[in-house]
């Protein structure tokens, strides 16, 4: 299963969104401070989070030092793909 998140903007405007494995996404919001920005539950309920929420765990996610074996690609490049996503939407829906 995955985590799909999508910029709130209109469809012709928004940018690219990312599809993230489920255990990359709930490291994520596993990340101290997040449960004040979102539903930390572990299911793929969607969530829909304003453009200043994406930025304060934009800020949070840049502090984190992912855990050993967290993503399938290197972990420094994946964590910063979240961090430029939630820095650039406009808020974002979970899918």
């Amino acid at each position: 299963m995955s985590v799909s998140l999508v910029d709130k903007r209109r469809r012709n405007e928004r940018i690219p969104g990312l599809d993230l494995a489920n255990g990359t996404w709930f490291a994520v919001m596993e990340i101290p401070g997040m449960e004040k920005l979102a539903n930390q539950q572990h299911t793929n309920d969607p969530l829909s989070v304003t453009a200043a929420k994406a930025k304060r765990m934009a800020r949070l996610i840049e502090k984190w030092m992912p855990p050993d074996g967290w993503s399938g690609i290197e972990p420094d490049v994946m964590k910063s793909y979240i961090v430029e996503f939630l820095l650039a939407c406009n808020g974002f829906r979970s899918h």
